[in-house]
């Protein structure tokens, strides 16, 4: 699984944009692989816990895979002076507009791997 289905799922997820749905639908496709591979069917009503103790496994781990990837990458923004940074870091030249301060896109990795 590793191999085939992981190698093409991850590819270019350093970019990705997270949020509660999307995580949420990454591990349901990720529990769906572990019921397809140990040939449980959605009726057995099996949890997850014990899917994932079947595997070997104690939690679902392609999500924090992803969390990862995103956050070496955006050591490796930060540490290279590139078109990249300067977009991602927000910093414009010439006045804040008015209103609430929108999220970074660090803030939200930050509060994901809590």
């Amino acid at each position: 699984m590793k191999c085939f289905v992981w190698s093409q799922l991850l590819y270019a997820s350093e970019t990705w944009t997270l949020n509660k749905n999307t995580e949420k639908r990454i591990e349901a496709m990720e529990m769906w692989i572990y019921r397809r591979m140990q040939r449980i069917s959605w009726k057995e009503k099996v949890t997850n816990k014990k899917v994932l103790e079947s595997v070997g496994l104690q939690r679902p781990e392609l999500l924090l895979t992803i969390q990862r990837r995103k956050m070496k990458y955006y050591g490796h923004l930060r540490r290279h002076d590139s078109i990249q940074k300067r977009i991602l870091e927000g910093k414009i030249d010439g006045r804040r507009g008015r209103g609430r301060r929108r999220q970074t896109w660090l803030g939200n990795i930050q509060e994901t791997s809590h």
